[in-house]
């Protein structure tokens, strides 16, 4: 908007759910989501005439995080899908530490939340025994605040909270899993996923300008500066 005084841009979050459903019906020009489209999204936008076109815009890695204090390091996509069912509940049974384990979770329409019922769930909510938080920054604080809690969030949330949680590798087959740059750029991060943003249409005037502003390398640097992977060489 500082660049382009014609220009009037609202921001707003809610989840991606909430941006598709405005977007679909006709109050934005352009949605932000994190995960790929539903088949249901994808239906109505048919059964509605709607050409939906997809622009990536970075790249994420949804981050399990724990309390500063707690001795674990490292888990794996089994030992996450029975904390969040509730099979696996007390600390002793997993790092050694103490005290009952408090997972979070985003609500359901949120994309992190169904990148983790996805890849880490497997589909079955049914079950799930977590307390749910309305943004990842609230899942941040939250694991921060209660030094029993575990947590996702994606990376954008993590600015700044090195000294309050920690991250932890996913083990995977092969090998003990960081969300750093190359690893979500690469795939090897097992929770990587893209960020959206979806236009009805193929876009014009401002939003076609606003796309190409946030795609390109001004744009893109400060993807990098809010704790995302660039999906292009930012300026430095």
């Amino acid at each position: 908007m500082a660049d382009n005084p014609e220009a009037d841009i609202i921001v707003r979050g809610g989840g991606s759910g909430d941006g598709m459903a405005a977007l679909l019906h006709g109050m934005i020009d352009i949605g932000m989501i994190s995960r790929p489209l539903s088949p249901k999204e994808i239906g109505f936008a048919k059964a509605k005439n709607i050409d939906l076109t997809q622009f990536e815009l970075a790249l994420d890695g949804v981050a399990v995080v724990v309390h500063q204090t707690n001795p674990l390091r490292e888990v794996d996509v089994d030992q996450l899908r029975a904390i969040w069912s509730g099979h696996l509940s007390q600390w002793r049974e997993l790092s050694g530490g103490s005290g009952e384990i408090l997972p979070l979770a985003r609500a359901k329409g949120s994309g992190t939340e169904e990148v983790f019922a996805e890849r880490v769930l497997k589909g079955q909510r049914e079950g799930v025994v977590a307390k749910e938080l309305p943004t990842n920054e609230a899942i941040v604080a939250e694991v921060a605040a209660q030094p029993n809690a575990i947590g996702y969030t994606g990376l954008g949330a993590l600015r700044g909270a090195s000294d309050r949680v920690r991250v932890l590798a996913i083990r995977t087959q092969s090998s003990l899993v960081l969300p750093t740059a190359d690893a979500v750029r690469s795939g090897g991060y097992p929770l990587t996923r893209a960020l959206l943003l979806v236009n009805p249409g193929t876009p014009s005037g401002l939003a076609a300008s606003f796309i190409a502003y946030c795609t390109g390398p001004a744009g893109q640097a400060l993807v990098k500066r809010a704790g995302y992977v660039e999906i292009a060489a930012g300026d430095p």
